[in-house]
């Protein structure tokens, strides 16, 4: 009995050395790791590096700080230079009329209006009508060196009135190819003419040789050098009551003279 108790002794505390021994041994553990991110909340990314910018002189301009399609500095002094000469050539000659700003009207405008009022030698534009300035510089020439000579000629007398059907209209051509140049303020149909000391002449069919027929005829064969299209009577059924003038540019410097 005396040996089984000292065995059972001796068994006992070796459980109990060991006990000790394991619950040491756990305090020592360090702390497991946490586990990985859910799928459904991954882990937000990291914030882009921030630019690093290069400071450039305040002198220098950058390349995107040009302005695109623009016309240059040079050139466009030079289109200044030419309205203003036009514009003073128009004084000069004797024009009255005023000076308008650009037109930009859809695909339609004019750089350089004047609304004409009066030609020279107190010949008046009814009604007063918007066109470009060389239009306004080309009938005022038509007016002085044609018409008002030609009109003494045939009835010994002078033009006092110069009547407009149309100057500038944003529209087509009549065939709807493009734009007519009545879109550009370079285009205007003359209706007729009212004198001093007679009566006043519509354009249109006038009886073969007489004064009218020989006045009219005239003045449009002269209009060929001084405009780029001269359309009338005769030339197509839309022209049959007006002289249609215009100074659109063709290659080669052609003309349509009809």
């Amino acid at each position: 009995m005396g040996l089984r108790r000292r065995m059972a002794g001796q068994v006992g505390g070796i459980l109990a050395a060991t006990l000790v021994l394991a619950s040491a041994a756990m305090a020592q553990d360090p702390i497991p790791p946490l586990p990985p991110p859910r799928p459904d909340r991954p882990a937000e990314p990291l914030p882009p590096p921030r630019p690093v910018f290069k400071v450039e002189p305040e002198t220098e301009q950058r390349a995107e700080e040009v302005p695109r399609n623009e016309t240059p500095l040079t050139q466009q002094a030079e289109l200044d230079s030419e309205d203003k000469d036009c514009l003073q050539r128009l004084t000069q000659r004797g024009l009255r009329f005023e000076s308008r700003p650009p037109v930009k009207e859809n695909g339609c405008g004019i750089e350089n209006p004047v609304l004409v009022s009066a030609l020279p030698n107190g010949v008046t534009v009814v009604p007063a009508s918007l066109m470009g300035c060389p239009a306004a510089e080309s009938i005022a020439r038509w007016m002085s060196d044609v018409v008002a000579p030609e009109a003494e000629r045939q009835f010994q007398t002078t033009p006092t009135k110069l009547l407009i059907g149309t100057s500038y209209q944003c529209r087509d051509q009549r065939n709807g190819a493009k734009l007519s140049e009545h879109a550009f303020g370079n285009g205007l149909d003359i209706m007729g003419f009212e004198f001093a000391k007679r009566a006043a002449l519509t354009i249109g069919s006038h009886a073969e040789n007489s004064p009218e027929a020989t006045f009219q005829s005239t003045i449009r064969k002269a209009a060929c050098p001084i405009f780029n299209t001269v359309l009338g009577p005769g030339s197509d059924a839309s022209h049959g009551d007006h002289l249609h003038l215009d100074l659109r540019q063709r290659k080669g410097d052609y003309r349509i003279c009809q």
